[in-house]
């Protein structure tokens, strides 16, 4: 028996998602066909929905993380959004938090011969290195900061 309200992540498609689950892509349902799961989740993952209806989650590229409830372990919870409205503060059960990446500096080593390459693989041969500072402007890696991943659907009981 699912609780309704229960989020899990489904290894499957969403094609065949089990019965009583619902894909957590952000859809506008209706209340009077989702009575059980509104009643739990309410307005959590939207707030300002057209009449009657209501928002499910979007974990859709989001990873997840619990609610701070003054734990004091998310600096940053007074920037937390409503899920469908950035305008609106919360830092509830459905915020969101837009990425961020505290600003470092480390060392780093290049071999000149190589044309100033990183040092890694076959240029720790090569030598004689220098250690020089990472200018952060100058390296852009990524449109994000991540740890390793695997993607899932996110599913929730209704």
């Amino acid at each position: 028996m699912s609780i309704p309200g229960n989020i899990s992540m489904w290894g499957g498609p969403i094609t065949r998602i089990p019965a009583g689950y619902l894909l957590c892509d952000g859809t506008l349902v209706r209340r009077d066909d989702y009575k059980n799961l509104f009643q739990v989740v309410g307005f959590s993952f939207g707030m300002s929905p057209p009449d009657g209806q209501f928002y499910l989650p979007d974990l859709r590229g989001r990873f997840v993380r619990g609610v701070d409830d003054n734990a004091g372990r998310d600096p940053d919870v007074k920037a937390r959004t409503d899920m469908q409205n950035r305008d609106i503060k919360s830092a509830t059960v459905g915020s969101v938090q837009s990425h961020a990446f505290q600003n470092h500096d480390h060392e780093y080593t290049v071999f000149p011969a190589t044309g100033g390459n990183i040092a890694s693989g076959t240029y720790w041969a090569q030598g004689p290195a220098l250690t020089q500072q990472v200018d952060g402007s100058k390296y852009n890696v990524s449109t994000e900061t991540r740890p390793t991943n695997v993607a899932l659907h996110f599913i929730i009981a209704y």
